[in-house]
């Protein structure tokens, strides 16, 4: 077997999409859809890293599942729709990030295999960082970038090979010249991390594994990602997001649609280019849209009315005359972006 032939058996097939969290910091938005399906640019934010990891070879993916886990099940299906075979863990009670992956060890076997958080949106060659991991022989592989607030995201330290030194503080060394980066909530790990974990049911993959295991030598690296990230876990953040993609400032390999909607459009209305207007949305008399308005599937818009720098959810009604700008609507509430 040559060395082309060796590594390709090694290239992970499966992924682990970490969708059982809460979503408290994204309230109230969250009391309405688990934060996995909130609407990004009129798609279910999921559904960009299902993409992301249909794009880079991976067949079958399993999603942990907690809060609102059935409405996450339905919508996904069995994942044939996304090109992908989609399974499920359920988890009656929390078991972190950490006892999350460890209850699916068998459903990894013995290849390499991707772990993604729900909530991010990255625009990465996800082959590009597999080929990285696999080149260096990493027991793990953790994806990275630069840190604009070490006090939110906590600061892991790399030496010039990209091995992993430092780790939130847990780690600490003599070695000089590390720098310093923020995890994204990316993993590539090798199926042997499964024997060198907690026996408890319940931990957290980063806070309570991984500095043991740089502390007892295993090779765990940082790739380096300088291109679009974000982590969509408070209202802010969400609110950017939309409008990153809007800019067209995130997400250049083509998970958006940014083709016609098949929407109805009454008589003098406006509507900005820099706008996305879902199916079956309406659009009464002299309405105008944008600029920066994601209008989602089925809204209606009323007459005269005006939609500005502001996220609409399926289903919004706004009434005639009314004047709607730097906000989120949904069907129950507004709130402030």
């Amino acid at each position: 077997m040559d060395l082309i032939e060796e590594e390709a058996k090694k290239t992970p097939k499966k992924a682990m999409v970490l969708a059982a969290g809460l979503g408290e910091r994204l309230r109230p938005l969250t009391l309405e859809q688990p934060k996995p399906l909130i609407p990004v640019a009129n798609r279910p934010l999921i559904e960009f890293n299902l993409d992301l990891l249909k794009r880079n070879g991976i067949e079958d993916v399993a999603v942990n599942l907690h809060y609102m886990g059935d409405r996450i099940k339905e919508h996904l299906g069995d994942g044939s729709r996304f090109g992908l075979r989609i399974i499920y863990s359920e988890e009656p009670a929390l078991l972190g990030t950490g006892g999350g992956i460890r209850k699916m060890r068998a459903f990894f076997e013995d290849r390499a295999f991707v772990v993604i958080n729900a909530d991010i949106l990255i625009d990465i060659d996800l082959g590009e960082v597999i080929g990285f991991h696999l080149s260096r022989r990493a027991f793990s592989t953790m994806v990275l970038r630069p840190n604009p607030d070490p006090v939110r995201y906590g600061t892991i330290e790399t030496d010039h090979s990209g091995r992993i030194r430092e780790f939130l503080g847990k780690v600490k060394t003599k070695q000089t010249g590390l720098e310093k980066w923020m995890f994204t909530g990316i993993h590539i790990m090798d199926p042997e991390v499964m024997n060198f974990m907690p026996k408890r049911k319940t931990f957290c993959i980063n806070r309570d594994v991984y500095a043991q295991w740089i502390r007892s030598k295993k090779p765990c690296y940082g790739y380096i990602h300088r291109g679009y990230w974000r982590d969509l876990g408070e209202i802010g953040d969400y609110f950017q997001a939309n409008q990153d993609i809007l800019d067209n400032h995130a997400l250049k390999q083509g998970s958006v649609d940014n083709g016609p909607a098949n929407y109805k459009r009454g008589n003098g209305v406006t509507v900005d280019p820099d706008c996305l207007i879902g199916n079956g949305a309406v659009i009464k008399d002299e309405a105008v849209i944008g600029p920066g308005a994601i209008i989602g599937d089925r809204c209606t818009i009323g007459s005269g009315s005006r939609v500005s720098n502001s996220i609409l959810w399926p289903d919004t009604v706004i009434g005639d005359h009314e004047n709607i700008h730097g906000m989120i609507v949904t069907h129950y509430q507004r709130i402030q972006g």
